[in-house]
């Protein structure tokens, strides 16, 4: 699990997780073909919203979706992308939430939150809603700058 104080705190944004703030994670590997990853991208100065890119399992390590901050990606079940006040939420055909994303303003920046009960290839719980945010469980990385996507 992630520790306390392990990120700096951007001037522009920020996304909560674990009970901090920080402008950017990653949850699992986005370079792998396949395999669960959640990245939320740090937004640049100008940007507005989040930037997020994710491949996300169900509890039995089937495939669900794989989406990038405007779209979603694959998707073999069917998934809705609604929109919402200052983001969005993903469904699944039942009309189960699977994902939010809302991103709040302020004066001085912006904050958004996620929500999602979200699985790893092999079922294992990754990331499950905590209060207004998520609870981040095994390894993940926080960050300043984009150490290695090339996107």
């Amino acid at each position: 699990m992630l520790k306390f104080r392990e990120s700096l705190v951007s001037s522009h944004h920020n996304y909560v997780l674990n009970q901090m703030l920080t402008p950017g994670f990653v949850v699992g590997n986005p370079d792998l073909k396949e395999g669960f990853f959640f990245l939320a991208d740090v937004v640049q100065p100008g940007e507005s919203g989040s930037r997020i890119y994710c491949r996300i399992y169900d509890s039995q390590g089937n495939f669900v979706l794989e989406a990038e901050p405007d779209r979603i990606v694959t998707n073999p079940l069917g998934c809705l992308r609604q929109p919402l006040s200052g983001g969005y939420r993903m469904v699944l055909p039942s009309g189960e939430p699977l994902l939010s994303v809302q991103t709040e303003s302020f004066a001085n920046g912006s904050l958004t939150r996620i929500q999602g009960k979200l699985y790893d290839r092999a079922g294992k719980l990754r990331m499950e809603p905590h209060f207004d945010a998520v609870l981040v469980h095994g390894e993940s990385v926080l960050w300043l700058k984009d150490p290695f996507r090339k996107r």
